[in-house]
């Protein structure tokens, strides 16, 4: 079973996961967000090695420590759905409200509906879910019962969707078919405040409402 290290990072509050195989040290990181510097304190401290970055979506608070991680760790993998390289190539939306975001390096992995990554002996699947963002993911491990679910939902919110790309319409599809699809006990993890799980944000987000199947698909 992986372990798993949360860091809640930088001005906007990400939560940026470290997903560690024990035997191996081994580690991946998720949306590393501003202060990565954090991250690579600890990596040094428990003797890690941190092989890939996998991004849920590629505004510019999720990918603010890619480049701090990928001067201090050449040749990570960065995987990231195509259909967010348009918002890459743009800063991450950076300049919309401010902000400069350097990048030097691009994705090297392309991330697609379904399909199945691997840490040590554990399977973790992407399922895109477009709707805060064109190319949006979240990350299923079955076997532990728990999703890294990006700005797709939160614990009692949604995702914005006003932003460049985002859609509403899309946005609450993407939570019927890939998040109540899933068991009620499955604990969700998300890219700002704490974790719910399937069954509370199936009964009591106030943001779903009777135009979202709350219903197993």
């Amino acid at each position: 079973m992986l372990l798993i290290r949360e860091f809640t990072l930088g001005p906007l509050g990400n939560n940026t996961y470290l997903l560690i195989e024990p035997t191996t040290r081994e580690a991946v990181i998720i949306d590393p967000s501003f202060e990565c510097e954090k991250v690579l304190v600890v990596l040094q401290q428990e003797n890690l090695h941190l092989s890939q970055i996998w991004i849920t979506h590629a505004h510019f608070d999720h990918i603010a420590g890619v480049q701090t991680l990928s001067d201090q760790i050449p040749g990570l993998v960065i995987g990231l759905h195509p259909d967010d390289f348009p918002l890459w190539q743009a800063q991450g939306g950076a300049p919309w409200f401010g902000w400069t975001l350097t990048l030097q390096v691009a994705p090297n992995l392309n991330f697609d509906h379904k399909q199945t990554l691997q840490l040590g002996s554990t399977l973790i699947q992407v399922l895109h879910t477009p709707g805060h963002s064109p190319g949006h993911v979240i990350f299923y491990i079955p076997s532990m019962e728990l999703a890294f679910c990006g700005d797709l939902i939160f614990y009692h919110g949604i995702g914005r969707t006003d932003l460049p790309g985002g859609d509403f319409d899309q946005l609450t599809q993407s939570i019927t078919h890939h998040i109540f699809s899933l068991p009620n006990q499955t604990r969700l993890f998300p890219g700002h405040g704490p974790a719910t799980s399937v069954g509370e944000e199936r009964y009591n987000n106030p943001w779903l409402g009777k135009s979202v199947s709350k219903n197993s698909i």
